[in-house]
């Protein structure tokens, strides 16, 4: 996807820069967001590990929940369609 295509479509209010957001929130994480965001995918999956699992993550947005899926131990693929929000990565 060109920049120029997702920044033509902000342009014409067509799509929300999430990724802009998403730049802010990453300023405030915490390890303790970290491990919410580990538990969180736990508890909605039912299970303590992704050992040996994949994580496909779409919309990504700040990489939070890619994050969270690596240290549970899953091979992750993660994407995001605005630019601003691959820029913005949890790492």
């Amino acid at each position: 996807m060109p920049i120029d295509s997702h920044a033509a479509e902000v342009a014409q209010g067509e799509r929300f820069e999430f990724g802009k957001n998403w730049a802010s929130f990453l300023t405030s994480l915490t390890d303790r967001r970290i491990a919410e965001a580990e538990r969180s995918l736990q508890n909605m999956l039912g299970v303590t590990t992704l050992s040996g699992l994949s994580f496909l993550d779409i919309g990504s947005g700040s990489g939070l929940f890619s994050l969270a899926a690596r240290r549970l131990g899953a091979r992750v693929h993660s994407f995001d369609y605005d630019p601003h929000s691959v820029i913005a990565r949890a790492s």
